[in-house]
This record gives structure tokens, C-alpha cells and sequence, in this order.
């Protein structure tokens, strides 16, 4: 296309102020268009019609500011979305629509949308230069937002805040479109994560909806995922699609999936190779398209090691891998995140509590051994203590817990002189707060809430964790030998 040549000679030159892109058949449009703008320094690229001037767009090197497209039909919801993708792509970029008539736009065309706007047919053609000369003005605003969110971003970078959630990181990796495997210690924020990635991908205004694979038995997993049939098992009273139906379009965030049984891992793989589900007690197939994050606490290969985890369910889902690390690795962000949350749960009206020097400087040298999650219950304590005095003391004393697990990230693997892998520290963390709540259960005579309460812990986080370390099942099996 030698116009494009044209283009990237004169962006070369540093000549262009602003790039138009003109789509359709409208050759007299073209004509006045150029005629009426060059003189202001606009740069015209006419292509023939809407699928090449989209494929244009969607080179992010594109540089273009305004998209016209004359004489626009797009009834199908593909047409639509591809321009939503183009918003996300190119966050500037002003798309101006010269429909046919209004019933060749589809019905949910948000029309709200700042990047996308109407032009009736009945306009004149001052009119529509005007709406170009406004876009055009509009695209240098958000351009320059842009530039200013990059150079604050890359600003956090350097003072140590976490790249993870940059708007350019989360746009690329939201538009990839493919799996994207988690990990990250209880609490860091991987649901947070895989919600702003679905934000910034071309499913943000489809469904996503979220399954903990540990929370629930493998038959109830399964017949959540994939969905049954009436009559398929006891209680199965009617047919109920799974969430691959519900999601389609969409994504589906399967949390723990470390801790997905294996028989149930392939038939999660049967979906990821051939995009297709059979609900329970059925002999029809569904054709599904849904995006998959996945996320753990877990080491995955040690699982696979161990042959608790397929590896060829891993590498499916292991196209991006993203590790989120733990709070006491990001100390630039306790204190933003501290008032966030503060503010988060803060009554109307009411003032928000002063986080003292003192508390700060506590906050920050604390652990965090229950990462954001620690935090924000730490951060209601504080509206309903309304004291700073009695947060720094008890973040000053710690839990037992917290501090077993802190002094072990300081110690080597005993037997072992020269272990130093983070994998090595962590089970050796893993067993000496394993050892810790089995101290606490037989000094209470195995009394749970009691237990609880003397390490200092909330009764549902330590039922987890007494699920997370099999305490409760070695137990049973003791007693039954």
C-alpha cells in the first residue's frame, strides 16, 4: 500500500502532526477532506474499506490519532468488538462512525464510549471537519495522559514499586488472549491481578467467573466446570449448564488449581486442546470459548515431581506465567495500599484515622506473612481500635506464626550447607509453621477454636491452614492404626 509508505516517510521525517485514517468509498469525502486539512498539517491515509483500515489499526506501532469510517455497517458483534479492541490497543485513538443508517449499528453500541463517537448522515461537511478537528484535539489530550501515566509508571519502577501493574504491562498481557498461570504466596493479590487482566483484554464486557478448586470436593468441581444433565447423579434434579457455558466469551479464573485432582486435570486439558466440554451424564458436546487464568500457591513442578499434576496440563497453561511476589517484597506499596484500604472500608462521612510515624515505620518492618489480605484486616482493626498505639504494639509482638515463618526464611535447609533455593526456604517455612499449629492443637488437647486463639489467629484461617498442611487427615489416620 504505497499510502502507507507515504506515511511512515513523512513519520520519519517528524513532519506529521496527526494521522487520519479514512475508510470506505467515498472518493468525493477523500478529496474535500485532504483539501480542507492539509494546510493544517494533517496527514490523510484513505484505505478502501473497514477490514483493512482495523488491520492497519491493530499494528501498535500505528500512530494514527482519528479513524473515520464512511458509510459503516456492522451488525455483527465481531465488527463491534474489534473496534472495543482497537480502544484498548491504542487507549488515543478517536474512531468516527458515518453510518449508513442507525439500524446497521448494532444495538449495544456504547455510544458513552470516549474513543468512539456518531456522525449522523444528515451532517454537513463542515460539520463532520469539525468533528475531526474536535477528535483530533481530543486523541492529543489523551496522548499526552498517556505519555504522563508512562513516565509516572516508569517513575514507581525505579523507586522500587512493582511493574506488574503498569498500565503497559497489563494491556499486552490482557490482549495476548492466551492462559496465564499465577503464582503467588496466600493473600498477594492474584485474583486482584487476573480481574484487571480481564479489564484490559478484549473480554472485559463478557462474564468472569471464579472457582476455587480447593474450597469444594472434586465431583462438585467438576460438575461446577462442566455442568450435568437432569438425572445424572442423586440430587440432580434439572439440567444445569457449568461455567464454560455460562463464561463463553468470557474468562474463568480457576484459583488453587494446585489443588485440582488428577483425574480432573485431564479432563481440564481436554478442554484447553480442543475448546470443547461434555456436562456430567451427557452425550452432546459444547463448543466453549473461554480464556483461562489460573493461579496457585503451590510449587507446580514439585507437583508434577511428586505426580500430583500433570505436565502436560502445565505447559497448556503455562504461556504466560506471572509471579506475583509477596508484600514484604514490595515495601513501596504498604503504605498506599494501607490507605486504600482504609478508605476502602472507611462508614461516609466518616475521618479517616491518622496512620502515625510510629505505625508507618512498624508496618514496615513487619513481615506480612498474610501478604495484602493480613493487611487489610489489619487496616479494620484500626477504624474500630481507633488507636495507633495498640497496632504497633501487636504488630511489634507478631504472631507466633509470623515469626516462625520469618526466622526460617533466614536459615538454611538443615543436612544441607549449600541449599539456598527459594524452594528449599519455603518448605523448610512450611514445617516450622506446620510444627507450630501442631504444638498449639496438643497444648489445647486438640481444641481448634483455642488453638486458634493462641497462636493469635482468625478461626477460618486456621482451619485453612490445618486443611493446607493435612493436620486434621494425618490425625484420623493415627488413630485409626
Amino acid at each position: 500500500m504505497e499510502t502507507v509508505q507515504v506515511v511512515q516517510d513523512l513519520r520519519s521525517e517528524g513532519s506529521m502532526l496527526c494521522e487520519i485514517v479514512i475508510a470506505g468509498e467515498y472518493r468525493d469525502v477523500h478529496r474535500c477532506l485532504n483539501e480542507e486539512l492539509e494546510l493544517e498539517k494533517y496527514s490523510l491515509l484513505a484505505v478502501k474499506g473497514i477490514p483493512e483500515a482495523i488491520a492497519y489499526l491493530r499494528d501498535p506501532g500505528c500512530e494514527a490519532s482519528v479513524a473515520v469510517f464512511c458509510n459503516v455497517t456492522m451488525r455483527r458483534e465481531h465488527d463491534f468488538h474489534e473496534l472495543l479492541e482497537l480502544a484498548v490497543i491504542h487507549p488515543h485513538l478517536q474512531m468516527l462512525l458515518l453510518p449508513e443508517n442507525l439500524r446497521s449499528l448494532p444495538h449495544d453500541l456504547p455510544v458513552n464510549n470516549e474513543n468512539i463517537r456518531i456522525v449522523q448522515k444528515s451532517s454537513t461537511f463542515d460539520g463532520l471537519v469539525d468533528s475531526i478537528r474536535e477528535a483530533a484535539d481530543c486523541a492529543d489530550i489523551l496522548l499526552e495522559r498517556a505519555h504522563q501515566d508512562e513516565r509516572e509508571e516508569a517513575a514507581e519502577v525505579s523507586s522500587g514499586g512493582s511493574p506488574l501493574f503498569s498500565t503497559t504491562f497489563l494491556t499486552r498481557v490482557g490482549m495476548a488472549d492466551v492462559p496465564v498461570l499465577l503464582h503467588g504466596e496466600t493473600g498477594v493479590g492474584k485474583e486482584v491481578m487476573a480481574r484487571r487482566l480481564c479489564a484490559y483484554s478484549p473480554r472485559a464486557r463478557k462474564p468472569f467467573l471464579k472457582l476455587n478448586c480447593a474450597a469444594l470436593p472434586s465431583e462438585l468441581v467438576e460438575s461446577e466446570l462442566f455442568g450435568y444433565e437432569k438425572g445424572a447423579f442423586t440430587g440432580a434434579a434439572s439440567d444445569k449448564p457449568g461455567k464454560f457455558e455460562v463464561a463463553q466469551g468470557g474468562t474463568i479464573l480457576l484459583d488453587e488449581i494446585g489443588d485440582m485432582d488428577i483425574r480432573l486435570q485431564a479432563k481440564l486439558l481436554q478442554v484447553l486442546q480442543d475448546g470443547e466440554i461434555q456436562p456430567l451424564g451427557s452425550n452432546r458436546t459444547v463448543k466453549v470459548n473461554v480464556r483461562i487464568l489460573a493461579a496457585t500457591h503451590r510449587d507446580l513442578r514439585r507437583a508434577i515431581e511428586q505426580g500430583t499434576f500433570r505436565e502436560d496440563l502445565y505447559y497448556r497453561l503455562n504461556v504466560i506465567n506471572i509471579t506475583i511476589p509477596p508484600l514484604r517484597e514490595r515495601r513501596s506499596e504498604i503504605l498506599p495500599l494501607a490507605d486504600a484500604l482504609l478508605r476502602r472500608h472507611l462508614r461516609n462521612g466518616a475521618p479517616v484515622p491518622l496512620l502515625t510515624d510510629e505505625l508507618q515505620d512498624a508496618m514496615l518492618a513487619y513481615y506480612w506473612p498474610g501478604n495484602v489480605r493480613e493487611l487489610e484486616n489489619m487496616m479494620r482493626r484500626f477504624l474500630v481500635y481507633q488507636s495507633a498505639d495498640l497496632l504497633v504494639q501487636e504488630l511489634k509482638q507478631g504472631c507466633k506464626a509470623s515469626v516462625a515463618v520469618a526466622l526460617s526464611s533466614h536459615y538454611r535447609v538443615p543436612g544441607n550447607e549449600n541449599a539456598s533455593s527459594i524452594d528449599d526456604v519455603i518448605e523448610q517455612s512450611r514445617k516450622a509453621e506446620s510444627k507450630l499449629l501442631l504444638e498449639a492443637l496438643e497444648a489445647t488437647r486438640w481444641n481448634r477454636r483455642q488453638a486458634a486463639a493462641r497462636l493469635n489467629l482468625e478461626y477460618r484461617a486456621f482451619l485453612y491452614k490445618l486443611q493446607k498442611y493435612g493436620i486434621a487427615e494425618r490425625r484420623e489416620r493415627d488413630k485409626a492404626v
